[in-house]
This record gives C-alpha cells, sequence and structure tokens, in this order.
C-alpha cells in the first residue's frame, strides 16, 4: 500500500486536482457543469479515487519493478545474482499477475481512507511551520519506527498457523523472489500490512509532501528487499534479510530495522542462514494447506 499511498499524496499536492481530471474523464462532464460548486458527489468521487489510484500504482509497480529487474537481473548480474541466474519466466509473469490483480483490491480498500483525506478528517497538513520546524524535521523518523513496530506484529501474526494459509501463504510461493513480487499479496494481506502507512496520519501530523517522498521511499524499499542485493548495514533488516524470511518462513518480519526481530529472537542473521531453505510444510505441517506450490530457481545460485 507505500505505491498507492504515494499516488494518493500525489494528489494532495495538486489540491484535488487529478482526481477531479480522471472524474471528468470517466463522467464526461465536470462537477461545475453538474451546478455543484465545486463539490464532487461521493459516489463520483469515491469511483475517481479508486481508478487514479489503481493505476497510478500500477505506472509506479511496472516502471520501478522493471528498472530495478533489468539493473540488478541483467545489466550487473554477475555482481549482484550471480553469473549463473536464469529468468524463471514462469514465475516472473505469475508475480506480476498477482500484483496487477492485489494492488486493484489493495487500492479499492484504501479508497475510503483517501477520502478522509480528501473532505479534510485526517492529520495531513501544508503548511511547514503549522506544527514547527523540528517536528517537520523528525516527522519521517516517527513516521519510519510507528509504521516498522505495527508491521512486525502484523506480518507476524500473518504466520500464525490459524491464519497463514488464508492470507500469506501466496506471498510466500514465491522463494527466489524478483521486484516483481513486491506487491503479489493476497489482497487483504497487504492491505493489513500497509495500514499502518495510513494510520500514521489518522493519529499525527503529517506534511502532505513529507508523506509522499517517505511513501515513495518505503515503495522502492519494498522492492529492493525482493531484488537478492543487500548493503549489509548494521540494524537494517534488507534484502538478504527478507531472502532468509521467504526461505525459513518464521523469522525476520521487520519491514526496515532488525530491533523488534532481535528483541523477540525472530531474527536470523543471513550469513549464518543464506543456504538453508526450508520447505512449508516442515514449518507449518498441515496447517500449510495446499497449493501456492513452491517453485525454486536452483539455477539462481
Amino acid at each position: 500500500m507505500d505505491v498507492i499511498g504515494a499516488v494518493a499524496r500525489v494528489n494532495t499536492l495538486s489540491e484535488d486536482t487529478l482526481v477531479r481530471w480522471v472524474d471528468t474523464l470517466i463522467s464526461g462532464r465536470s462537477s461545475q457543469d453538474d451546478g455543484l460548486s465545486g463539490a464532487l458527489p461521493l459516489g463520483r468521487r469515491f469511483s475517481a479515487t479508486w481508478l487514479f489510484l489503481y493505476l497510478g500504482s500500477l505506472l509506479l509497480y511496472y516502471l520501478f519493478a522493471s528498472l530495478d529487474y533489468v539493473l540488478v537481473f541483467v545489466i550487473f548480474k554477475k555482481s549482484t545474482v550471480g553469473s549463473k541466474y536464469r529468468a524463471n519466466w514462469r514465475e516472473i509473469w505469475r508475480e506480476i499477475r498477482m500484483s496487477t490483480w492485489s494492488l486493484a483490491v489493495m487500492s479499492l480498500l484504501t479508497t475510503p481512507i483517501e477520502l478522509l483525506v480528501q473532505l479534510g478528517y485526517t492529520r495531513v497538513y501544508d503548511d511547514p511551520r503549522e506544527y514547527g520546524l523540528v517536528y517537520f524535521a523528525l516527522s519521517p523518523l516517527l513516521f519510519l519506527v510507528f509504521s516498522d513496530t505495527l508491521i512486525y506484529f502484523i506480518h507476524r501474526g500473518l504466520h500464525h498457523r490459524l491464519v497463514y494459509r488464508y492470507l500469506h501463504k501466496p506471498h510466500h510461493s514465491f522463494i527466489d523472489t524478483t521486484p516483481f513480487s513486491a506487491f503479489a499479496f493476497h489482497p487483504l494481506d497487504g492491505f493489513a500490512q500497509g495500514f499502518p502507512y495510513q494510520l500514521f496520519v489518522l493519529v499525527f501530523p503529517f506534511h502532505s509532501l513529507l508523506h509522499l517522498i517517505s511513501l515513495g521511499v518505503v515503495g522502492l524499499w519494498t522492492i529492493n528487499i525482493h531484488d537478492r542485493v543487500t548493503l549489509e548495514v548494521p540494524g537494517v533488516n534488507g534484502a538478504a534479510h527478507h531472502r532468509i524470511h521467504h526461505t525459513t518462513f518464521r523469522s525476520n518480519y521487520g519491514q526496515y530495522f532488525t530491533f523488534w526481530d532481535r528483541v523477540f529472537k525472530t531474527h536470523k542473521d543471513p550469513k549464518q542462514w543464506r543456504s538453508v531453505k526450508l520447505r512449508e510444510e516442515e514449518v507449518y505441517g498441515t496447517a500449510a494447506g495446499k497449493g501456492y506450490l513452491q517453485r525454486v530457481n536452483d539455477d539462481s545460485h
């Protein structure tokens, strides 16, 4: 939901011009034409917002996932994933199809929250001085800490034996991930993990431009942690950590940091676990359910 939120903030910065433009394309008329003094009917606003969020998030997903794939898996393949890597196009297309479908539903689920932003019921603001420049400068850090904390517990909950097979299993059907798997979730799974990004602006003031930048960075981060390339920054839950999460299932739940994983002893060091690949049924037994076969591209190592 990070790319969806980023698209939404672009509309905020346009002062609602983009959603109104989409509404005009859909309906063939503007609110002024209907004598509504500039106000959009709620139904039309909902439809235009959903379409804007979906198409915008698709554009960002296709653009940046493709760019990341070309850089990591094609141009710099030898120094990143290794010269033996061979693309598993069957799985890549499955990643793309699932992401495309999930973004449609996640955009739909996000639209009511975005309507609250558009109608002034959240704490998104425009003047950097409104809450002071110190808060303005520190709010992105607060956003990262807040979202990382909530996502750790949400993500861990999605791995519970009673929940995993119904929601989180589709995403874990991708073992040797590529950037195209970044948003390949069951829609309810993706919405749940992205909800903290929207909840933040219901609780804390956040400048619209900083929210856009923060969500844009988070979107790129989500793509990066699925491309298998990591900078190995201490305390950061990078691509190497997330790869271990996909190969061992119940570890490295954090979104950006390893703090909560270390606190609750769910951290696995990529250097020690990089050669381990557990099968889903080894971890969950019959609770893993059936379907979504684990297809592993062994030529990629």
